[in-house]
């Protein structure tokens, strides 16, 4: 049976969207290069260029190191937004979603701008994870917000430190869900700390194709209906109707 979606959630779930991008760089310095040759078209959006730890360790131990591969060595920031580079990898990081369309139009000026860099000889992967804390009291199951049927010894498990990652394929496409009760999160804007079940969902693409960077407003649709398929498949009634759908 196909899964009805809602249009819109008024009482929103979402603490922090990522989109990554991992490539194949043309040069061993990309990480180094990027931030001065986007910087000059994206400086209205992001003003604030930021090194990273990464970027004072020597280049030498980077290369020789596996796991500093796709760690980001700068950052741009702009509000609530930034964009952080390392020389295999790209990501667009956002605390405020502003929608689907939006979203998606940001990453393709992004990806065209850093494709006419020359920086990127293909494409390895990209990713959409979303980060989600679904507002409940410590006094009630935040369990019960998803549909998970689990028992250890009869019985369904502890909440405190329970914690569940699993792996799903579907459509070329790997997601990593990460289920967590009592998770904090703080609202971009005002603030505030909400506190409740963590629905971290990490839809990754891998080899996307050799005319991704160039056209990839299809492949991102289909990446995005994945992670979204999936983030509403978790949800039970009792969750999805405190999340106030609009239909």
């Amino acid at each position: 049976m196909m899964l009805r979606l809602p249009k819109q959630l008024l009482n929103s779930p979402l603490r922090e969207t990522i989109f990554e991008l991992r490539f194949e760089p043309t040069m061993g310095a990309a990480g180094d290069i990027l931030p001065g040759l986007l910087y000059s078209g994206l400086k209205s959006d992001y003003p604030e260029v930021v090194p990273l730890p990464l970027a004072n360790v020597p280049r030498a131990l980077r290369e020789k190191a596996p796991e500093l591969l796709y760690q980001h060595s700068h950052s741009l920031r702009g509000g609530t937004s930034s964009v952080q580079l390392g020389d295999r990898v790209l990501a667009f990081h956002v605390l405020e979603y502003p929608g689907w369309i939006i979203f998606k139009g940001k990453i393709e000026s992004l990806l065209k701008a850093t494709q006419d860099t020359g920086l990127i000889k293909q494409a390895e992967r990209f990713s959409f994870k979303y980060v989600n804390v679904i507002e409940a009291s410590t006094s009630e199951r935040q369990l019960s917000l998803i549909n998970l049927q689990l028992e250890l010894v009869g019985q369904p498990p502890a909440e405190r430190g329970f914690q569940l990652r699993v792996e799903h394929e579907e459509d070329r496409c790997t997601t990593i869900t990460q289920i967590g009760p009592n998770a904090a999160a703080k609202l971009a804007i005002s603030g505030k700390e909400v506190m409740g079940l963590l629905v971290d969902v990490d839809t990754i693409r891998f080899d996307p194709g050799h005319d991704f960077l160039a056209a990839p407003g299809s492949v991102l649709e289909e990446v995005h209906q994945v992670a979204k398929n999936r983030f509403f498949s978790l949800l039970s009634k009792p969750a999805l109707e405190r999340l106030k759908p609009v239909w």
